[in-house]
């Protein structure tokens, strides 16, 4: 989440102090020492907009380490609102940085490469695992650049839908979700549905999917040919939606439920929908796994369905995360988006594990890597 208006920094600021006397979810464990089966995770933290305080957080086999980014790299800051985090190989780590107009490089011990400058306002990441990195930017009325890995300089660009978010790589095709998400703000465009499909050499769009769906706002997650999908509606009268995606075919499905954050795992998705209303100023949360290829859809985490208690008396569920290493399962709190959020740590069997707070804000991205 990004804040590009200074009223919604105001607003954000207001909600902290109305929330400042919530509940705190429930005693939780803090390990304080390494536990042997869990993940070395890099946590992204988008920070607020204008605030340049961006972090990344090391948890290490249960040992936390915040603000790790300024403590592998003496003086320098990541950045203004960090928007999405990418393994692209195994020694190259790349972060979006927002509000910045750069691509940050690290290695997996955190220390800074390089960086890609002068992507305004870009948003999320893609790999083809072939050299060259992808992102979604929302200047210049929407555009995808691709980015060669070695010289880290941008080869070209292909403009899509206004406010491209998620983005998919599958078989020589990029997978662009647009949301005209300005569009309350500009008045120029209305809301996107449609999914744009650029061939991935010549960075020319072939052709653009309706989805019906409107804002295909969020994460995008992958499962083989499989993309999900967030539609977030108008927040007034249209319902979120999830939408799969079958890239192989182009063929896709729409659900009756928002997929806000979701993730992939072993031939599934699991999310947890957030649907906003403005008219009554409330957040509804639900929970789904969708199984592939069936497209089967059951309530809840599924086999992680113990820690659905503890996600829901969260104040603001913010990220799901399942490493591919151990299925640990992963989720943060937001808390009031404008204070240090937690991260939660659940076991394959969806027990409780660790809960962690962070000294950085909106903890929204997670890569799961072997060795520092």
């Amino acid at each position: 989440m990004s804040y590009k208006n200074p009223l919604n920094l105001l607003c954000i600021c207001l909600l902290w102090l109305l929330a400042a006397c919530s509940l705190e979810p429930a005693s939780y464990p803090t390990p304080s020492e390494p536990t042997a089966d869990s993940d070395r995770l890099i946590i992204l933290c988008e920070g607020l907009w204008g605030m340049d305080n961006s972090s990344l957080a090391l948890l290490d086999h249960g040992v936390l380490t915040s603000r790790w980014f300024q403590q592998q790299n003496p003086g320098r800051h990541l950045g203004d609102t960090g928007n999405d985090i990418l393994q692209v190989n195994d020694t190259l780590i790349a972060i979006s940085v927002n509000w910045s107009n750069i691509i940050q490089y690290i290695r997996p011990d955190g220390t800074a490469i390089a960086a890609t400058e002068n992507i305004p306002n870009n948003r999320r990441l893609a790999t083809d695992n072939q050299g060259y990195l992808y992102v979604t930017s929302y200047a210049d009325k929407g555009y995808v650049a691709k980015i060669d890995i070695k010289s880290k300089e941008v080869v070209d660009t292909c403009h899509v839908g206004y406010e491209p978010e998620g983005i998919a790589y599958y078989d020589g095709r990029l997978y662009i979700a647009n949301t005209g998400g300005y569009s309350t703000q500009t008045q120029d465009h209305g809301y996107e549905q449609t999914i744009s499909v650029v061939d991935a050499h010549t960075m020319r769009e072939l052709k653009r999917i309706d989805t019906g769906c409107p804002n295909l706002f969020g994460t995008m997650s992958v499962s083989g040919q499989f993309a999900c999908i967030n539609s977030a509606g108008d927040m007034y009268n249209i319902a979120p939606r999830c939408i799969v995606l079958n890239m192989a075919n182009d063929e896709f499905r729409v659900f009756n439920f928002p997929a806000t954050y979701n993730c992939a795992y072993r031939n599934r998705f699991y999310m947890i929908g957030s649907a906003f209303s403005h008219l009554t100023g409330t957040y509804t949360y639900s929970m789904h796994t969708i199984s592939l290829p069936s497209l089967e859809v059951h309530e809840g985490l599924g086999e992680y369905g113990d820690a659905e208690e503890t996600i829901l008396r969260m104040q603001s569920p913010y990220a799901l995360f399942i490493s591919p290493y151990t299925g640990h399962l992963y989720s943060s709190d937001a808390r009031a988006y404008a204070t240090n959020g937690y991260v939660y740590e659940f076991g394959r069997d969806g027990k409780p594990i660790g809960r962690y707070l962070l000294r950085g804000v909106n903890p929204s991205g997670f890569v799961a890597s072997k060795e520092g």
